[in-house]
């Protein structure tokens, strides 16, 4: 029983299923594993360059191996210790709703202006997750949203898509009757 009266399995949320926790962490370690594996494998088809400067495969490759590195660490900690009946809950509520917020930023990133996608993801997750008011969550969408035009165009000078978000705003905005009288 938790604070609130209620057991470990009804705050998880009905979605929520146990898991073995071993099993899962085996599971997270092979997944990372491949993934390590699967960059430093087909980064070798790109040029490495050299140290003054590196190619397009250097990177990759780097960032395979030290995943990969992390992945048989994990593997070693499960496979070291002792079977245990620890459960963790999968399909959690706040993770599903995370995991779909993430795929339609990478949807919609491009298409739309990156900056509201960002500002729509981090006030889902703000309204969602966190339960936050309604003035908190505009407040953080729009800090997010200046925080990454201050960060990448000011700070880095880089110009993230803008998709056809405006000109679709600004099209259907003339397209309004008190637009066209002035």
């Amino acid at each position: 029983m938790t604070d609130r009266g209620m057991s470990e399995e009804d705050e998880q949320g009905a979605w929520a299923r146990p898991v073995s926790a071993r099993l899962s962490e085996l599971i997270a370690g092979a997944v990372l594993l491949a993934t390590g594996l699967f960059f430093a494998w087909f980064s070798l088809e790109l040029p490495f360059g050299d140290m003054g400067l590196p190619g397009p495969a250097f990177f990759p490759f780097a960032l395979g191996i030290a995943l990969s590195l992390c992945a048989l660490a994990i593997l070693f900690q499960v496979w070291r210790h002792a079977k245990g009946g620890d459960v963790i809950y999968f399909a959690h509520r706040d993770v599903l709703i995370t995991v779909a917020a993430l795929m339609g930023v990478a949807i919609s990133f491009e298409q739309a202006d990156s900056y509201v996608v960002l500002g729509g993801f981090a006030a889902s997750l703000l309204l969602l997750v966190a339960r936050a008011a309604w003035w908190r969550v505009l407040l953080g969408a729009v800090l997010g949203m200046l925080a990454v035009w201050l960060f990448f165009g000011e700070a880095l000078g880089v110009r993230l898509p803008v998709g056809e978000f405006w000109d679709g705003l600004s099209i259907s905005l003339h397209a309004l009757p008190y637009v066209n009288q002035q």
